[in-house]
Order: C-alpha cells, then sequence, then structure tokens
C-alpha cells in the first residue's frame, strides 16, 4: 500500500479502506503535503472526524477545506445559479437533490469556475466513496478533470444500495480512478483485541466470496438462539465490561422493540429524518384544542417509556403517584395559550416517574426541547422547533449513550468497545447489500464481539462490488 507521500504524488487514484484500517489518518497526511486540499464527505460527522483528526495532527486549517459533497454542490450552485440553476434553498424532495448535483457539475463546464476551484486548491480527497450514487460520480470526475483527485472508500461498506449507491468499482469507478492499493493495517483493534481485527478481516474476504463464516470460532462469542429478543445476548457477560456497546439489528422496528424489552438497559437512536419527532410536532400543531395536544403527548409517551406493570395487591409507590398526580393536574394548561409551557413540565416529570424506563432518550430529549423553544416564544410551531432542533443536531454531531441498539446504517462509520449481534440470520433476509450489512455490522466492534443464531455458520449472497 503507498504511503501518504506516494499517494500525495498520483494523480487521480483511489484507494480501499477497509473499516478500521486508518483511513481518516492517511486522508489527513494526504492533505497537509500540499498547499491547500478540499476533504468531501457525505456526513456532518465525517466532516467532525476529519477535521477533529486534522486538528490532532498539528495540520493547519487553513491549508485544508472540509466539507459535505451537498453543502459544497450548495455553495458553488448557488454562487453561479445561471448555469446551475439551484432548487430555492434546501432541497426537500430526491429530484430537487439531483437537480442540485446536475446543477454543480454543469457549473465546473464553465471556464471561470474551473479557474477559481483551481486556484484554490491543489489536491481533491473524497472520503467513503462507495455511498456516492451516479450523479455525486459525475461531479467528481470532472472535479477530477480540474485537480488531482483521490477518492477512498469500501465497496464492503456500500449498504446504501437501496438509495442509489450502486457502482461498480471495476466497471464504473476504476476507469476514471484507477486502483492504487488496499489499507492493509488494522489500527481500530491495536492494543485492544487484535484477533478481533483478524477474524473481521478475514471475514470480509469470505464474504465478498460469499462463503460461509463460522460463528463458533473462539476469536468471537457465539449464542445459539433463534429469538432476536433473547435478552440474553444483549446482558449475559455484560457485567465487569467497560466501555461502549451496541446491539445491532437491520430492523428499525426491532431495533425500538429491542430497547423497550431491555428495559432502558439499551437505548435506542432515531434516524436521520426523525420521523416520529416529525409525527409528534404535526399532531401538536395540528391540535385544536387541549384533548389534542394530550393525544399527541400521550401517543409520545407509549413510543418512549417501558412501563413496570402494576401487580394486583402491589401497594403504590407514592413517589410516583405524586409525580402522576403533578401530571394530571397539568392537563387543563395544555388548552391555555399555546399549551407548551404545561406540556414542557409535563415532559420533565415524565422522566421522573420511578416505574417508567425512558428507552428512546434522544427522541424524547429532543421533543423536550422542542416543547421549550415554543414555550419560551423561540419558535412559533412545534414542528419550527424540531426542524431547528434536528439540524443543530446534525451540524454538531450526536452524541451516544453507553449502550446503544440501532441499525448498520445509522451505526456506520462508528465504533464500539462491545457489540452484539441478536440472531444474525435476520441479514440473509434483507433486500440488498446482505453481506454487506453483516460486514459493517462486525466491524464496528473493537474489544467483542457477540453473535447469536440458531446455526453455528451463517452465509449470505455474494455482493454487488
Amino acid at each position: 500500500m503507498p504511503d501518504a507521500a506516494e499517494l500525495s504524488a498520483l494523480g487521480n487514484a483511489a484507494v480501499v479502506a477497509p473499516a478500521g484500517h486508518g483511513k481518516t489518518e492517511i486522508i489527513a497526511n494526504v492533505a497537509a503535503l500540499g498547499g491547500r486540499a478540499l476533504i468531501l464527505t457525505h456526513t456532518h460527522a465525517g466532516v467532525h472526524a476529519i477535521r477533529a483528526r486534522i486538528k490532532r495532527l498539528g495540520i493547519p486549517h487553513v491549508r485544508v477545506a472540509v466539507d459535505t459533497i451537498a453543502g459544497w454542490c450548495m455553495r458553488y450552485a448557488h454562487a453561479f445559479p445561471g448555469v446551475a440553476q439551484p432548487p430555492d434553498g434546501m432541497p426537500q424532495t430526491g429530484e430537487q437533490w439531483n437537480q442540485l448535483y446536475r446543477g454543480a457539475t454543469c457549473a465546473l463546464g464553465v471556464k471561470a469556475v474551473r479557474e477559481v476551484i483551481a486556484a484554490s486548491y491543489d489536491r481533491i480527497l473524497i472520503d467513503e466513496y462507495q455511498d456516492c450514487h451516479g450523479l455525486q460520480h459525475q461531479l467528481a470526475v470532472e472535479l477530477s478533470n480540474i485537480v488531482p483527485t483521490l477518492i477512498f472508500g469500501d465497496p464492503m461498506q456500500g449498504i446504501f444500495e437501496f438509495a442509489g449507491a450502486t457502482l461498480s468499482w471495476d466497471d464504473e469507478i476504476h476507469p476514471g480512478f484507477p486502483f492504487a492499493g488496499t489499507l492493509e493495517t488494522p489500527h481500530r483493534w491495536a492494543g485492544k483485541n487484535p484477533e478481533l481485527g483478524q477474524w473481521i478481516a478475514e471475514t470480509r474476504l469470505k464474504l465478498m466470496r460469499g462463503e460461509a463464516i463460522d460463528l463458533a470460532d473462539p476469536r468471537i462469542s457465539y449464542r445459539e438462539s433463534d429469538d432476536a429478543f433473547d435478552m440474553g445476548t444483549l446482558f449475559e457477560g455484560i457485567d465487569g465490561k467497560d466501555g461502549s456497546f451496541a446491539a445491532i439489528h437491520c430492523n428499525k422496528t426491532i431495533c425500538y422493540r429491542l430497547a423497550k424489552a431491555a428495559n432502558g438497559g439499551y437505548q435506542a437512536i432515531e434516524e436521520i429524518a426523525a420521523n416520529r419527532l416529525r409525527d409528534f410536532a404535526s399532531a401538536w400543531d395540528r391540535a385544536t384544542d387541549g384533548a389534542g395536544r394530550l393525544r399527541a403527548f400521550t401517543a409520545l409517551i407509549e413510543d418512549c417509556f417501558h412501563k413496570k406493570p402494576v401487580v394486583e395487591g402491589e401497594p403504590l409507590d407514592p413517589e410516583d403517584a405524586a409525580l402522576q398526580q403533578a401530571m394530571r393536574d397539568l392537563v387543563p394548561s395544555l388548552g391555555t395559550g399555546n399549551g407548551a409551557e404545561a406540556v414542557a413540565q409535563m415532559f420533565a416529570l415524565a422522566r421522573k416517574r420511578p416505574r417508567w424506563k425512558l428507552y428512546r432518550n434522544e427522541l424524547w430529549r429532543d421533543a423536550e426541547r422542542a416543547a421549550t423553544e415554543v414555550a419560551a416564544d423561540r419558535a412559533e410551531t412545534m414542528a419550527a422547533a424540531t426542524l431547528s432542533i434536528r439540524q443543530r443536531v446534525s451540524n454538531s454531531g450526536r452524541r451516544l449513550p453507553k449502550r446503544t441498539v440501532s441499525t448498520p446504517l445509522l451505526l456506520k462509520g462508528l465504533e464500539f468497545d462491545h457489540v452484539v449481534i441478536p440472531d444474525a440470520t435476520h441479514f440473509a433476509n434483507e433486500r440488498q447489500a446482505q453481506a454487506k450489512l453483516f460486514y459493517v455490522a462486525i466491524s464496528r466492534a473493537t474489544r467483542s464481539l457477540t453473535i447469536s443464531s440458531p446455526e453455528r455458520f451463517i452465509q449470505l449472497p455474494v455482493p454487488s462490488v
């Protein structure tokens, strides 16, 4: 594998970067060797990770510009609207995003725009290239005709096939970006569990060939179970283990149910679109009286809390009863004004209920913040408040709980000390990218990996790479 200096000397090229093999580090080191580099990636979380690595390495920020592909396209398309013809404001639909990417690519055909880019950067680096769709690839090709461009990605982490990220590396990517090598050092597991890193690397190759995977390998932990809700998978052996935990399942509904079944022992995190939060805000804003607002609030409670059932003959918990009464006392005030001040207090009281265990803390937290914003007259509607809050989360990055349960799509790019995968046979039931989803899931683990399955061997279809 070429080092940073050798990569910097190349023209257009592609580097294959398996999970945990130092991609962010080498991107930062390559960027540091030129005059001024532009680094593009897909998410704000990726931007934060790259900027943090650049800062840690002591690279002056004036020598490196880091942006999302979408953000960079927005700036250039709106700087040259005559040729780019971008949609007004932030794109809202898939076709509007496509219009933005087409427009930015068209702008690169203008001589003045090309001269600006050539004068601004001497190297362009594009991260997570496996997540690019066709229009983003066209943009990258146009950029590479102006400034030498290195792309970094891993075909085995291309899990966004459903969103159009289906480029063939051999047929579509490498003709414009010749293969320069594969990162070979498993940095993620060094000093933690090198044997686990070796098993994951071996498994990646087997998945690419469609070979069977032995889950009873001594380098990982195998639990024989055909039940995704077997709590032993999530909790057995957890005592005495320090660090972060993630339970990973491809079905987001099952993730929410697992979090509920775990009684808050694992927290579910929300998809970027925050659909349930938006549903709450919409229901609240549509309500014309206190009763409608109460329905919106109680529906959210049912989706966020596991309530300990009352056993016949069990004495009342005085603390819980007092909090319940305090919430009831606030109900009439939901119909006063916009009702936000009352519901903000109810949000806080619900958290304190000793018989209620919160398992969707992120959703509850953001809804509570939205209520506070409306109560303080910093937002006119709950929908406006939730939009502002989610934008702040997107820009600043999310803080994960110690124990997370979520999908490979939401956990991609993150790492955890310990990962558990309930009933691994479910990966075979996914419509697309089965082997890639499994690889992304297992490669999140740095210290231990536990997989449950009714059979010790799992075999998935050969992936499209």
